[in-house]
């Protein structure tokens, strides 16, 4: 941990449906919350979580500045993560949950990731402000792209968990048809773990693939993972839902083309489409097209490439962080790209 900074662990569970575990876990963890608000200024909740708003609620009791983080559309989150159907009726409380977080938005400074949630908290405006979540420090963004054959075979990579909202079978299917279109070109590099892996490697083995993608499973933001997007001729990112991905930041300052979906923030963070190849989501043809162009299309590389390392230097860790803490402490903020 940086020096200065305490790190107060709370009782674990493994998620908000598993009820008996969340049930002994509550009073310890507001044991914990009230201590902690003793030495304690301000307090930044994320959320929206059941948790977080109570201990909104106890700071205010005590007097303490209160800002929030909200990371996601959060209905649209849990909605793609439910179960099955039964599970539908955990959507009330989902809603009730976020309605107490838009409501505390109108009184306290609030940060929200990308355009699209900002406008479900009534908009940017004194007391809610888009952000992006960047690890991408000054340092680590690229002079230029780097220089790469093309004329070879095609090293895609992509960063995301296996989970639903993450559509990652669409990325597979994908590859098995530009396998046929184009034998022996395309090479996919998936970094992430997640509870649909055993239905990802099962679509692989269906379509006979397996020779064609390494799957390397999580790798913490660092050199090891930085070093993957300089390897990678391009960038794809497929999901359903989302707020604004660090992935893509992380991409753009590595100097590599992107393809990714149009859908929560990520339009905005891409500057509407000119540091990237935008598609509608879960559309396989669109998605073998844009690929497809990226091989074909050099001054089109080129162009996504230095517009997405301008839009990178405006969205590092330093700059965000700066941001951040200004709009928190009351102080004008300032604006980054694209926002």
């Amino acid at each position: 941990m940086p020096k200065g900074v305490q790190f107060v662990s709370l009782p674990d569970y493994s998620s908000l449906g598993e009820l008996g575990e969340v049930a002994r876990a509550a009073l310890a963890t507001l044991r914990e919350m009230w201590r902690g608000l003793a030495r304690t200024d301000v307090v930044w909740a994320w959320g929206p979580h059941p948790f977080s708003i109570l201990f909104v609620a106890m700071a205010l009791v005590r007097r303490k500045r209160v800002a929030l983080f909200v990371r996601q559309n959060t209905l649209e989150y849990h909605r793609m993560r439910l179960p099955s159907r039964r599970w539908l009726p955990v959507m009330g409380f989902v809603w009730g949950v976020e309605g107490v977080y838009r409501a505390l938005a109108r009184r306290v400074p609030t940060a929200v990731v990308g355009l699209d949630v900002a406008r479900r908290y009534g908009g940017a405006g004194p007391t809610v402000m888009p952000v992006a979540v960047s690890l991408v420090r000054s340092a680590d963004i690229a002079l230029d792209g780097p220089e790469k054959e093309w004329a070879g075979t095609i090293s895609l990579l992509t960063v995301a968990r296996l989970e639903p909202e993450k559509n990652p079978l669409l990325l597979i299917d994908a590859l098995a048809r530009l396998e046929r279109e184009r034998p022996g070109r395309f090479r996919l590099v998936w970094l992430g773990q997640g509870r649909l892996e055993n239905a990802l490697r099962r679509r692989v083995a269906e379509l006979d693939i397996e020779n064609l993608i390494e799957l390397q499973g999580y790798v913490p933001f660092g050199p090891e993972l930085l070093a993957f997007y300089r390897n990678a001729h391009a960038f794809v990112h497929i999901s359903l839902t989302e707020g604004v991905p660090q992935v893509l930041i992380e991409a753009m300052a590595a100097g590599i083309p992107i393809v990714a979906t149009d859908v929560g923030g990520v339009s905005a963070v891409l500057d509407e489409g000119r540091a990237a190849l935008l598609i509608p989501p879960a559309d396989l043809g669109a998605l073998v097209s844009a690929v497809v162009r990226l091989v074909d299309e050099p001054e089109l590389r080129r162009q996504l490439v230095e517009h997405g390392l301008e839009v990178a230097r405006g969205l590092t860790l330093e700059a965000e962080a700066e941001r951040v803490a200004r709009f928190i402490a009351g102080q004008p903020a300032g604006l980054h790209h694209g926002r």
